[in-house]
């Protein structure tokens, strides 16, 4: 595993409504390339990485309303339209 952090080249409207540019720190298993955990912030902080730590170490199915925020009812998608479309949208979930 390894813990990198990169300043983005974009500009993002932080929490206090004025645009800034965000720090991504990120946890790569370098034996597979995948990405386990990445966090966007404005700077990167020490509880950065103990929350990518956590992260990492903790299936997502597992986090506390992590089954709730998978909902498609609670997606930004049309959810209404798309059940009327195909019953089984009902029970989809987003996995990655």
């Amino acid at each position: 595993m390894q813990i990198d952090s990169t300043p983005l080249d974009v500009l993002v409207r932080l929490d206090n409504g004025k645009p800034g540019r965000v720090d991504l720190t990120a946890v790569i298993d370098v034996a597979t390339l995948t990405v386990t955990a990445a966090v966007l912030r404005p700077t990167t902080r020490s509880v950065d990485a103990s929350l990518l730590l956590a992260r990492t170490v903790t299936p997502e199915s597992m986090r506390p309303g992590w089954a709730e925020a998978l909902r498609m009812s609670r997606s930004v998608l049309p959810f209404a339209h798309l059940h009327e479309l195909d019953e089984r949208i009902a029970h989809a979930a987003a996995r990655r």
